[in-house]
């Protein structure tokens, strides 16, 4: 089976040629010329290969607002993994305390937390890229920053 990705991007880069526009599909091109329709795709999956390699950015670089990322972190063993759905941000934590002092409450200030069980991420983290576009999503140039609502503790207002 051929990666969708592939064939999606095949198609789009498709649909600007002339063959294109003079109404010949990929498949007939492919068929009546095969050595430049195997260019074409080998060119395309290429570009793709290219642009995955690119969407990791240095950490320096991660936005520090909140925004959800997708980070990659190497533990203290050498293995590396990739953490979805990450912030930098504080640790979310409600007790009973209300905020005060409780056994269990985390340090104050802002760290790269894991967005889905929300606790901080320990490692080395290397690089960061914006999380993937949901599915069936319409394609689009992906923005440099996404501005999400601050996360914070729900605490009583004293009166």
């Amino acid at each position: 089976m051929t990666d969708p990705r592939i064939e999606a991007a095949v198609d789009a880069a498709w649909s600007h040629t002339t063959q294109f526009s003079s109404g010949e599909t990929f498949d007939q091109y492919s068929k009546r010329k095969p050595y430049e329709g195997g260019e074409f795709r080998k060119s395309i999956v290429s570009a793709l290969a290219a642009a995955d390699a690119a969407a990791w950015r240095p950490i320096e670089s991660a936005p520090r607002d909140g925004t959800y990322v997708d980070l990659w972190v190497i533990n203290s063993d050498g293995e590396s993994r990739r953490i979805t759905d990450a912030y930098f941000g504080p640790i979310p934590h409600t007790c009973g305390e209300y905020g005060q002092y409780c056994d269990s409450c985390p340090e104050e200030g802002n760290f790269w937390v894991d967005g889905i069980f929300g606790h901080e991420i320990h490692g080395e983290i290397t690089h960061w890229q914006p999380r993937p576009t949901s599915p069936n999503a319409t394609p689009q140039a992906a923005p440099e920053t996404i501005t999400i609502p601050e996360v914070r503790n729900d605490r009583p207002i004293k009166i």
